[in-house]
């Protein structure tokens, strides 16, 4: 095979690396405008009913065990900075992260635009959200399960 078929092969593969490159990029652009245009489901109010808390699943780097129990209090943030009500040692953790507060609606989850998201039940957390009983917050390696007691 001669040198100019090789260069040609090489050129049509980097095309197509590109094309490939930018059709992952538009598809993506596409998903999260689709999703940013869909009305914000309103939800009725929630009744708190019980003393909240954030049962500890996965510690990642924090000196909590898992299965200890952290009694939530409003206004309750969640990052690495010291300063946090819960301080959570974690390059995947933002200096504030996450902020839970209680209002009329229940208890609610704001994400503190950390640069790796917060994730509830395994979905990504976009502006607030209302806390049920049993949801699973993820913060980098952070795991807790938010629950109702009493």
């Amino acid at each position: 095979m001669s040198f100019a078929v090789v260069v040609l092969v090489a050129r049509l593969a980097l095309v197509g690396v590109i094309y490939v490159f930018l059709f992952v990029v538009v598809r993506s652009l596409y998903r999260d405008l689709r999703s940013a245009g869909q009305p914000a489901v309103a939800r009725k109010p929630v009744r708190t009913t019980g003393i909240p808390h954030l049962t500890v699943l996965t510690a990642g780097k924090t000196k909590y065990a898992p299965g200890k129990m952290l009694r939530v209090r409003s206004p309750l943030v969640l990052g690495r900075d010291a300063t946090c009500d819960i301080t959570i040692e974690d390059e995947w953790v933002s200096g504030q992260h996450l902020r839970i507060v209680q209002t009329h609606l229940g208890w609610q989850a704001q994400d503190l635009n950390s640069t790796n998201g917060t994730r509830i039940n395994n979905v990504r957390l976009r502006g607030t959200v209302v806390l049920k009983h049993g949801d699973v917050l993820d913060l980098g390696r952070f795991r807790a399960r938010f629950t109702l007691e009493g």
